[in-house]
């Protein structure tokens, strides 16, 4: 009798624990494991991404974001075509195909080197290797109500996100460790009623002036589970304004 009760004390504050932390203090816990000197938002950070997907040759991109310019750069190789992607800190575009401007329009919508796609590529790595930090955006609704509950085979505590209409339509699960508030993962629902949409798998860490990013992400659908992809960190430079 005592065993079964000390174990339902243990399941009891367990729960406690993750009823008296709220949805904000446990993202401004998490952005203090991963930016305790609120060095995102002005930082330039330039990667190195080999993206790796089931029957398909490895894709390296190079990706520059100057938060404090609000400027964003990126290069692939792709079909033998060296591609780059630019966004300025007013929010111009501009494109290059092997060194030089797209030769006309077909080329250009054939390539994706439009001005859509290049904003597209900019939100995508910009929020992707900016969390949990872009979750203080504007427009982001945060969950008052935190969960433990188990992700990738851990104890973590969840946090519920979704957005105004005019920012974003998904709804977001991030997952964190209870002891240290590092992200171990993600996962989204265009409609979270069909099971729709990708969870995310965080492994490694890597540590740049004062920035702990997330090494290594491995892509699966929720349906299904099945794996889409790994997105593998070769090089990470954080660089202040």
């Amino acid at each position: 009798m005592r065993i079964i009760v000390g174990i339902l004390l243990l399941l009891s504050v367990g729960v406690v624990r993750a009823q008296e932390i709220s949805g904000e203090e446990l993202l401004k816990r998490a952005i203090q494991f991963h930016d305790p000197g609120n060095r995102w938002s002005t930082a330039s950070v330039k990667l190195i991404i080999d993206m790796q997907a089931p029957n398909r040759p490895v894709r390296r991109s190079e990706v520059s974001i100057n938060n404090s310019k609000g400027s964003f750069y990126l290069r692939m190789l792709q079909r033998g075509q060296l591609l780059e992607w630019m966004v300025d800190g007013r929010d111009s575009t501009d494109f290059r195909v092997d060194f030089l401007p797209p030769a006309d329009s077909l080329q250009a919508d054939s390539l994706s080197l439009t001005p859509e796609r290049a904003r597209r590529w900019r939100n995508y790595y910009s929020y992707l290797y900016g969390l949990p930090m872009k979750l203080k955006d504007p427009g982001t609704r945060i969950d008052p109500t935190v969960l433990r509950t188990q992700f990738a085979g851990l104890e973590t505590l969840q946090l519920k996100v979704s957005y105004d209409a005019q920012v974003g339509k998904d709804t977001w699960y991030f997952y964190f460790k209870p002891e240290t508030y590092e992200m171990v993962g993600y996962r989204f629902y265009h409609n979270e009623t069909a099971n729709d949409g990708e969870y995310i798998v965080l492994e490694g860490m890597e540590i740049k002036n004062g920035l702990r990013i997330p090494k290594n992400r491995t892509w699966y659908t929720n349906a299904d589970h099945t794996l889409l992809g790994t997105d593998y960190l070769v090089d990470l430079k954080v660089n202040e304004k």
